[in-house]
């Protein structure tokens, strides 16, 4: 889930949901992974990575076009 949360974040521009989602989940999934002794770990990470990759993406977004209006 965080994963593909993730990817739906940064590919299709799901604004502030996407990235949380997949923070959030990814979080969720690598303790669980380590409390469960599960593989998936890199399928988190990458989930916790896009997540903040479409987080920081929206926030540049954001930035430029409230700072549009007064340039």
């Amino acid at each position: 889930m965080a994963l593909i949360s993730g990817l739906a974040g940064v590919a299709f521009l799901v604004p502030v949901l996407g990235p949380l989602v997949a923070i959030a989940a990814g979080y969720a999934s690598r303790r669980q992974i380590t409390a469960r002794r599960q593989g998936g770990r890199r399928l988190a990470d990458a989930g916790v990575v896009l997540g903040s990759v479409g987080l920081a993406l929206t926030c540049i977004l954001i930035g430029v076009l409230v700072l549009h209006q007064w340039i």
